[in-house]
């Protein structure tokens, strides 16, 4: 399958809009598994996700999440301005976002907003994340979490 790309400026559409136009011979295939491709990569751009307080729904940014966490078999989502809780599955969302980090079955963190990661107790790791709380990793996750601290190391 060849792929020829036509650029042309648009002044009538939003900033963060684009229009694929695609024209193809008889070969549907292609032209399926491409447009399946397409929608794959309009969800890991659109790096928001929507969430609900007091029956309003929101929209937020992935980078303005602190923590994602579980409770109560509900998902809620921690920014600096509130806590919210979402619909989508935790494996749904961590996978959304290079910056979203598992530490423990039932939360995720977003590496954006961590400030140190304390290890100073043997076979523990507490996150201290920049709204002031904590986070501990689970041991299951420790191994995972390391690995990310070596890969990052100076």
């Amino acid at each position: 399958m060849k792929i020829n790309i036509i650029e042309k400026i648009d002044e009538k559409l939003k900033e963060d809009e684009i229009v694929v136009e695609i024209h193809s011979s008889d070969n549907k295939q292609d032209w399926n598994e491409f447009i399946e491709y397409l929608n794959d990569y309009e969800l890991k751009c659109n790096n928001k996700v929507v969430v609900m307080k007091d029956y309003e729904l929101l929209e937020i940014k992935y980078k303005d999440i602190i923590v994602i966490y579980s409770d109560k078999k509900s998902n809620y989502c921690r920014t600096k301005n509130g806590t919210y809780k979402i619909k989508s599955k935790l494996y749904e969302i961590e996978k959304m976002d290079e910056n979203l980090i598992r530490i423990s079955k039932s939360c995720i963190t977003n590496v954006r907003h961590i400030d140190k990661f304390d290890i100073s107790e043997i076979g523990k790791i507490i996150i201290k994340l920049d709204d002031g709380s904590e986070e501990i990793v689970s041991r299951r996750k420790t191994k995972q979490i390391m690995k990310y601290l070596e890969e990052r190391r100076i």
